[in-house]
């Protein structure tokens, strides 16, 4: 065996968030609904109003309207514009990175995120703020004990403003109940971090005054599934000792299968992915391949499902009637359109905007419809 040396995320010194200084304050980002929208072409609005119509008929048919993002799209202050979308049932699933997750607890809880990666790095301080890693990898190893998924888990502790941690002697018994194994790892991991960093069972009070503002808050209120897909080591909570990698992983796992099950029912509905430029296409082809691995023998196909992919990097490119690109043409190489395109969807668009235009133009654009 080869003979490796671990860090102790122990020996790190994580310092109280009040200390921070917050480089995006919500109340500077926020997106109104009657906001100003930047001058887009003629063939983006045009993009915009066939998307609108195809959501309105997913709704109609009960077919998966699904709504995919990156890391700025909550931190430009969409959260309650998107909630927009799910009290009027345009979007039916909501699925982002774990990224996303921590400046949508920080914009509840504090009213301001993100933080100087250049500065921090440099002076040891980045991502090491005690509240925000801390309760939400205990939200999300309480949570997962309980069989929730990543989003679920969290989204639920905002809810209800607190994190339970059952005794010692309840997930001791579980350990040893070999009926659900997944259950067996789920308590050992909270057993594991309780012990590891001496938290004690109970109710840990959690303090949400701006929630009204989140995503996850929202989505969780109306039960519209927000699933989390997060790749290991990429967030600032993976960096504290309380955080679980296996306990993210079986979350993870949920939510990926939660996922499937959406992209299942997307025949006649419609994808939009935004700003998620590798995640959301590495994530969808593998559960197409899913659900038409389980359609077909019955008898189905998925061929009637309808993309929409926004971006700000430009392309020349018509995707929707030229389809993949040759290999000389540097579009080939956006990989956000090129697995899109291969999913042979009834229509593929891609649409370089501001998330914040395309988001506030189709809400208006969907407005109207309903209006009619």
């Amino acid at each position: 065996m080869i003979g490796r040396h671990f860090f102790d995320r122990k020996s790190l010194l994580f310092h109280p968030i009040a200390e921070r200084k917050d480089e995006t304050a919500f109340d500077d980002v926020y997106t109104p609904m009657d906001a100003k929208t930047p001058e887009l072409p003629p063939e983006t609005f045009d993009v915009i109003r066939k998307t609108a119509n195809d959501i309105l008929e997913a709704k109609t048919r009960g077919a998966s309207r699904m709504l995919t993002f990156g890391t700025d799209f909550l931190a430009n202050g969409l959260g309650p514009l998107t909630g927009e979308f799910l009290r009027r049932g345009w979007i039916s699933h909501l699925a982002t990175t774990g990224t996303s997750l921590v400046d949508d607890w920080e914009f509840a809880s504090r009213g301001a995120a993100c933080e100087s990666g250049a500065e921090g790095q440099m002076n040891g301080v980045f991502g090491m703020w005690e509240e925000t890693s801390r309760h939400l990898s205990l939200a999300v190893l309480a949570g997962v004990f309980r069989g929730l998924g990543l989003g679920e888990s969290i989204s639920e502790a905002m809810v209800e403003g607190r994190v339970i941690l059952p005794s010692r002697e309840e997930l001791s018994y579980c350990i040893h109940d070999t009926t659900d194994l997944t259950r067996v790892s789920a308590a050992a991991n909270l057993l594991g971090v309780m012990d590891h960093l001496g938290v004690e069972p109970g109710t840990i009070a959690l303090d949400f005054p701006f929630r009204e503002r989140s995503l996850l808050y929202v989505s969780h209120q109306l039960r519209i599934p927000f699933t989390v897909h997060p790749q290991f080591g990429l967030d600032v909570p993976f960096m504290h000792p309380a955080c679980s990698f296996s306990s993210v992983g079986i979350g993870a796992e949920r939510d990926f299968l939660c996922f499937v099950e959406s992209v299942k029912n997307l025949d006649n509905g419609v994808y939009i992915s935004v700003g998620s430029s590798v995640a959301s296409p590495m994530i969808f082809e593998k559960a197409l391949s899913m659900s038409q691995n389980v359609l077909i023998p019955e008898g189905r196909r998925m061929a009637n499902h309808k993309i929409v992919v926004v971006d700000l990097a430009e392309s020349k490119w018509d995707w929707m009637h030229n389809g993949e690109p040759p290999e000389t043409r540097p579009e080939y190489y956006l990989r956000y359109c090129k697995s899109f395109s291969r999913a042979a969807a009834r229509s593929m668009y891609y649409v370089s905007a501001d998330n914040r235009a395309f988001m506030l133009s189709l809400y208006r654009e969907l407005l109207a419809l309903e209006n009619q």
